[in-house]
């Protein structure tokens, strides 16, 4: 996304830097602009539908480059190592799902916002990729280099569009059983936290869903609508998002410590936020608004391992719920 900041470095740049990296397009995980559609063309044996077009393939990529975190994850869920990724060396920083760490001998190609043709060339690929949205300026030079899966995370309903992308990624590296099993784990994990919940007595019970950090020294938060694949995960779990703000593309609602006012009262607020960069202890501590909050007063604030990553593939979905099951059975 054209809007999802988040590339990591300690401290208020480096949240800003975050937020643009951290979600699809080149801003939220970065929510970006929608791209075109368009038909790729060819005739392989293989085709995968994109944001772009159906893409052919011959036969099953084997070497692949992923220049977007969500789908580094997804190929690792799928027993695929990437022969390259964009943003390596903070990928594990944000991305710390069971079964998602990323070698170290994958070939670093560069940011997400900006991967290096060369490096991506000298790689060879079979097969490029990225959210459509990290493409509005590169794609015919990477379409050159291999084809490319231009997926849209944003596409609502979006945690459907991110079981839909994963299967077609999986069919593009012949891993559809492997899909089918992920996904069942997934569902199966689903059931779980809803069982969780529902013996604490917390079924259908509110909750928020925040991202914080900070930006030249004041606390930047992202709330989680409905519209987001991980409040929609959480509403199967069980719980009633209790945010109902103005979602932007990617569905959230960004706000500074007054806007949490609007939070139902009896809502559980479950944050991520890094170790490194977290306005919840750092900059709002002592803070009277951040202190009247209610449920700040109820001790109702938990906040989820760093690393779960809020725009990811179903390895990210599996541990937010984890870690949400970990919350309501405090």
């Amino acid at each position: 996304m054209n809007r999802l900041v988040r590339a990591v470095t300690a401290g208020s740049a480096a949240a800003a830097l975050a937020l643009a990296a951290g979600c699809g397009g080149g801003t939220v995980a970065d929510p970006g602009s929608e791209g075109t559609a368009e038909n790729s063309g060819g005739s392989g044996s293989i085709s995968v539908a994109t944001a772009k077009g159906d893409v052919e393939l011959d036969k099953p990529a084997t070497k692949v480059v992923s220049l977007e975190w969500s789908y580094t994850e997804e190929l690792l869920a799928l027993g695929v190592t990437p022969a390259g990724a964009a943003d390596t060396g903070t990928y594990g920083d944000w991305v710390t799902a069971p079964d998602a760490q990323l070698p170290d001998d994958v070939t670093d190609v560069g940011s997400r916002q900006e991967p290096s043709i060369e490096k991506i060339k000298a790689l060879d690929p079979d097969l490029i990729v990225s959210d459509v949205d990290r493409l509005t300026a590169n794609y015919d030079q990477l379409k050159e280099i291999a084809p490319v899966a231009a997926f849209d995370p944003t596409k609502q309903p979006q945690l459907e569009t991110m079981k839909t992308n994963f299967t077609e990624l999986a069919e593009a590296v012949g891993k559809e059983d492997k899909a089918e099993e992920v996904l069942g784990e997934l569902d199966a994990k689903v059931e779980d936290v809803k069982s969780t919940i529902e013996e604490s007595g917390e079924s259908d019970s509110p909750f928020a869903l925040a991202q914080g950090y900070t930006a030249e020294g004041a606390p930047g938060i992202r709330m989680f609508t409905s519209d987001t694949m991980a409040a929609s995960l959480l509403e199967e779990a069980g719980l009633k998002n209790g945010w109902s703000g103005k979602p932007d593309s990617w569905g959230m609602t960004t706000v500074g410590v007054e806007g949490l006012t609007k939070v139902d009262s009896d809502a559980r607020f479950l944050y991520v936020a890094l170790k490194s960069d977290d306005p919840f202890t750092s900059v709002l501590k002592g803070n009277a608004a951040w202190q009247n909050l209610p449920f700040v007063k109820q001790d109702k604030v938990a906040a989820l391992d760093p690393g779960t990553w809020l725009f990811g593939g179903p390895l990210s979905a599996m541990q937010l719920l984890d870690e949400t099951a970990k919350a309501y059975s405090a």
